[in-house]
């Protein structure tokens, strides 16, 4: 019985060459883009999932109450993690961690890199499963003088060497021994270090970490395995009471590590949101494409009829017959599969060259295996289901006498399928577009300042003493425009507090001002506006503390009329405001302008300068030459600035990326459904083509008669999808602080292309048969 289920099921396929390659390529483009999205939302889903233990490992969790609200924030002061190994038994192991790293110079026998350097206390080795390959990880940054690095890096620095022991020089000042080697870190995983040392050494060089107030590090803890998180979070809420300054009444919490890729830390929406929706895009495309096989399927019912009648007259049950068709869709949902695995193969690298990535395939891994057999299950059940039921619905006696006619219903529910598989294209191709307006809108926006033609330079060794000279150097040369140094880089100024008070200031309000340290050259290298006041100019000094610049934001915090001259008590200092700057941009755009002050000051991280566009190669030559002069010690890094704002928009671009080509797989697979669905109808009324030919029809007629009734399912799908993508783009472009309007005209846009694409296609298709010799058509059958 079932090889000759078998038997029938290949002759179907070889007969119908046509309907088999559409409905195969269908399945196997969609089962494709599944598997691929499905990789990557397995991948996103695993963070941090390989450590043992991984239920009792959590981030530290610092609340801040200001104005009337709380914000979470993973900054911690750096006395808090031991607070919280002296005071909290339940926690087992706890650990500081600068996230962020310093990128330091490293020197190996005078083989001299930089490398980002990132600080742990011993007990992150303790708690986290990145297993040592050499040394001990129980003790491995127990000297404050020690160093662990992965694989990767100690190949790079050392080559083939042991690097057990050897001595490395960090930035011209420590020498560090290397204590331990760790395996490369997985790429599911928040950290991302490859040189490791020990916090203590962080403080030796960092001495406000004992500052309750400053918070630049995180913190991790580990609870023991009776704890109860609960209980352990009603501890911790209160740890900060006794050593937080009267205004600053900060809780502490903890939220799961293995949330802490997906979620913010108070548990709402963040990179999940993606995750969602790339979900979303792998059952659409999956859906199309069982659509496609469900239409051709029931559309080619009446070629089956009489073997489902004679079946059922030799005692076949319904049961029987279902079962048969269901094995005969999964038997081509697995050839399908094999195509579609061909696919996953060849594009892989290409999709993580989008996605930023490092998906593998591994055919012996059980979760891929199981992954793949439970989409050919699904696929085969999900595409066969309804033709299985709808073919086994015929009435045996009429089946056999020849009468086939289903009535209304199977062309009533190929429609509904159609219009379904175009309104998900629509809604893919709607979302695509505004994702890319909204992409370039934040990309194109004033910032308030100008990026372009920008050389950045970290300060390292001796550049920060000797910037005065410095400047004059680099300023002389006609390649070089202006110089300026800085505390920061443009869009990563995150050093804030809310002490500034002022006359006529709410006691009750604590606006979270942010803090800039600048040159007299700041606003003439970033061509940001005066809008009242003046700047700094080369005969004030850094001495001349009592000055201060702000922004038009925080001017307006003060008052509605000119502020120069008014002034704001920080601390024990009373400072003056001679100027007030336009509002720029000073952290990512997706966060709303705040109140901002600049102020003179030695201890700057940045140089920048401003350089001749037309002369790019000459300045950077400048650059090292003089750096290189004053600082011989350390290579010269020179970064373009541009180029670090364009880093900015990476997860954007990739998620319009992935749309795009995405929703460009979903037209395609629509439209060789609607092509194979053209093909069957122009089929079944041949004669019908061949006597309107014959009555003096035109092919134009012929064309428009056959398109007509395909373009009113997809002018549906449209009016359906877009009021569904007007809700859902709205809902996403709010969490913007700076947005688009809803562009109308993409709705146009999109239906006029969907409509002219389902016209060709299906148009081909009827011109092929509207110019059939009629004489042959008449013949037909």
């Amino acid at each position: 019985m079932h090889l000759t289920n078998l038997k029938i099921t290949y002759r179907n396929l070889v007969r119908n060459k046509g309907y088999s390659f559409i409905n195969i390529s269908g399945l196997a483009i969609g089962m494709a883009c599944t598997i691929l999205l499905l990789m990557w939302v397995n991948h996103e889903l695993s963070y941090d999932k390989f450590h043992k233990d991984k239920d009792k490992l959590y981030k530290i969790v610092n609340w801040q109450h200001y104005n009337n609200s709380t914000h979470a924030m993973p900054n911690l002061p750096g006395r808090l993690v031991d607070l919280i190994k002296e005071k909290i038994p339940e926690v087992k192991y706890a650990t500081n961690y600068n996230a962020f790293g310093d990128r330091l110079l490293v020197n190996f026998e005078n083989k001299k890199q930089y490398h980002k350097i990132k600080y742990a206390d011993p007990d992150f080795l303790r708690m986290f499963s990145f297993p040592l390959v050499k040394g001990n990880s129980e003790t491995a940054l127990n000297d404050p003088y020690s160093m662990v690095l992965t694989e990767k890096a100690a190949k790079k620095l050392f080559g083939d060497k042991d690097p057990i022991g050897q001595i490395v020089k960090v930035n011209d000042k420590y020498n560090i021994k290397v204590t331990g080697v760790v395996k490369d870190l997985p790429s599911n995983s928040v950290f991302d270090f490859e040189f490791l040392l020990p916090f203590e050494l962080y403080k030796k060089d960092n001495l406000y970490w004992k500052n309750w107030g400053s918070n630049y590090h995180y913190g991790y803890v580990k609870l023991d395995e009776h704890a109860n998180p609960e209980q352990t979070r009603e501890k911790l809420r209160t740890i900060l009471q006794d050593h937080a300054e009267e205004d600053r009444k900060n809780t502490v919490g903890i939220s799961p590590l293995t949330k802490c890729h997906l979620y913010n830390l108070d548990g709402s929406d963040n990179r999940i949101k993606t995750v969602r929706l790339f979900l979303i895009i792998a059952l659409f495309i999956l859906l199309i494409a069982c659509f496609n096989f469900m239409n051709l399927s029931t559309a080619r019912a009446a070629k089956r009829a009489k073997e489902i009648g004679l079946k059922k007259s030799l005692g076949a049950s319904k049961f029987q017959l279902i079962w048969q068709f269901l094995g005969e869709s999964i038997l081509i949902t697995f050839i399908a599969i094999n195509f579609a695995l061909i696919m996953v193969r060849l594009f892989v690298p290409e999709f993580n060259n989008l996605l930023q990535q490092e998906l593998q395939i591994n055919y012996t891994d059980w979760e891929f295996i199981l992954g793949v057999l439970g989409v050919i299950v699904v696929t085969g059940l999900l595409a066969g289901a309804y033709p299985a039921f709808y073919l086994t619905s015929y009435n045996t006696i009429l089946v056999l006498k020849g009468i086939t006619q289903s009535g209304k219903k199977g062309n009533i529910f190929r429609k509904i399928l159609v219009v379904v598989q175009f309104s998900l294209s629509v809604l893919l191709l709607i979302g695509t577009l505004v994702v890319a307006l909204q992409t370039k809108f934040m990309q194109d926006m004033d910032l308030g300042l100008d990026k372009e033609d920008i050389i950045y330079v970290p300060l390292t060794g001796q550049l920060a003493e000797k910037r005065d000279v410095i400047k004059r150097e680099l300023t002389a040369d006609p390649s070089i425009e202006t110089a300026c140094f800085s505390s920061h880089l443009p869009m990563s100024v995150f050093s804030n507090g809310w002490g500034p008070t002022w006359e006529g200031k709410d006691p009750a309000s604590k606006p979270l001002i942010t803090f800039l340290r600048v040159d007299p050259d700041h606003l003439s290298t970033f061509k940001i506006e005066l809008n009242e006041g003046k700047f700094y100019n080369q005969q004030t000094t850094s001495t001349d503390s009592n000055c201060i610049v702000i922004n038009e934001k925080f001017a307006k915090l003060i008052s509605n009329e000119s502020v120069v001259g008014k002034t704001i008590q920080y601390g024990n200092q009373d400072l003056q405001i001679i100027g007030v700057t336009k509002d720029f941009h000073y952290t990512p755009v997706d966060r709303k302008i705040g109140p901002l002050m600049m102020y003179l000051d030695k201890n700057f991280n940045y140089l920048f300068v401003r350089h001749n566009p037309h002369n790019t190669s000459r300045a950077i030559e400048h650059i090292q030459k003089v750096c290189s002069k004053y600082n011989p010690e350390f290579p010269t890094e020179t970064n373009f600035l541009d180029a670090m704002y364009a880093k900015l928009f990476q997860d954007e671009e990739s998620t319009m990326a992935i749309l795009k080509y995405f929703s460009l797989l979903a037209i395609i697979i629509s439209c060789l459904g609607l092509f194979g669905l053209a093909s069957f109808m122009a089929e079944e009324r041949t004669k019908e083509i061949g006597v309107r030919k014959v009555l003096g029809a035109s092919v134009g007629k012929l064309v428009s008669i056959f398109s007509r009734e395909f373009t009113k399912w997809v002018l549906l799908s449209n009016l359906i999808a877009w009021p569904i993508a007007w809700y859902f783009l709205n809902k996403w472009l709010s969490n913007f602080a700076y947005r688009i309007d809803m562009p109308i005209w993409v709705f146009a846009a999109v239906a006029l292309l969907v409509l002219v694409i389902a016209f060709v296609t299906v148009g081909y298709q009827s011109w092929k048969s509207a110019t059939r010799n009629p004489i042959k058509s008449l013949k037909y059958e």
